[in-house]
């Protein structure tokens, strides 16, 4: 993490009411039957499976490329990546982008829930 770049944790917005069916479900999902408790561990859960599905699909473009996102987007300003102007290889490029631009966002929320 940059040193100018701190984490802020969100505000807490105002209470509001809870439908049973929602603690019940966040109870028997987590274990828990404090539903602050309950939200804080399905919230972290849910992150850590995002990131997972995530740095799955990374792992599968810089095996498909041989190299890491970002020696990938140095070689195309290089024009150094064959086909690069292809659609094939532009949707790729947009899609592992977005790709570790969400990962990196889903890493600052994971440390909220810390």
């Amino acid at each position: 993490m940059q040193k100018s770049e701190t984490i802020e944790t969100p505000v807490a917005p105002p209470p509001v009411p809870i439908s049973k069916v929602a603690l019940k479900a966040l109870t028997e999902l987590t274990g828990e039957p404090r539903f602050d408790v309950a939200l804080h561990i399905a919230l972290r859960d849910a992150v850590e499976h995002r990131m997972e599905k995530i740095n799955e699909a990374i792992r599968d473009y810089e095996h498909k490329y041989e190299m890491r996102f970002e020696k990938f987007q140095a070689h195309g300003q290089a024009e150094n990546i064959p086909n690069q102007f292809s659609y094939k290889v532009e949707s790729d490029y947009l899609e592992w982008d977005g790709l570790t631009s969400r990962k990196k966002k889903l890493e600052k929320i994971k440390q909220w829930l810390i």
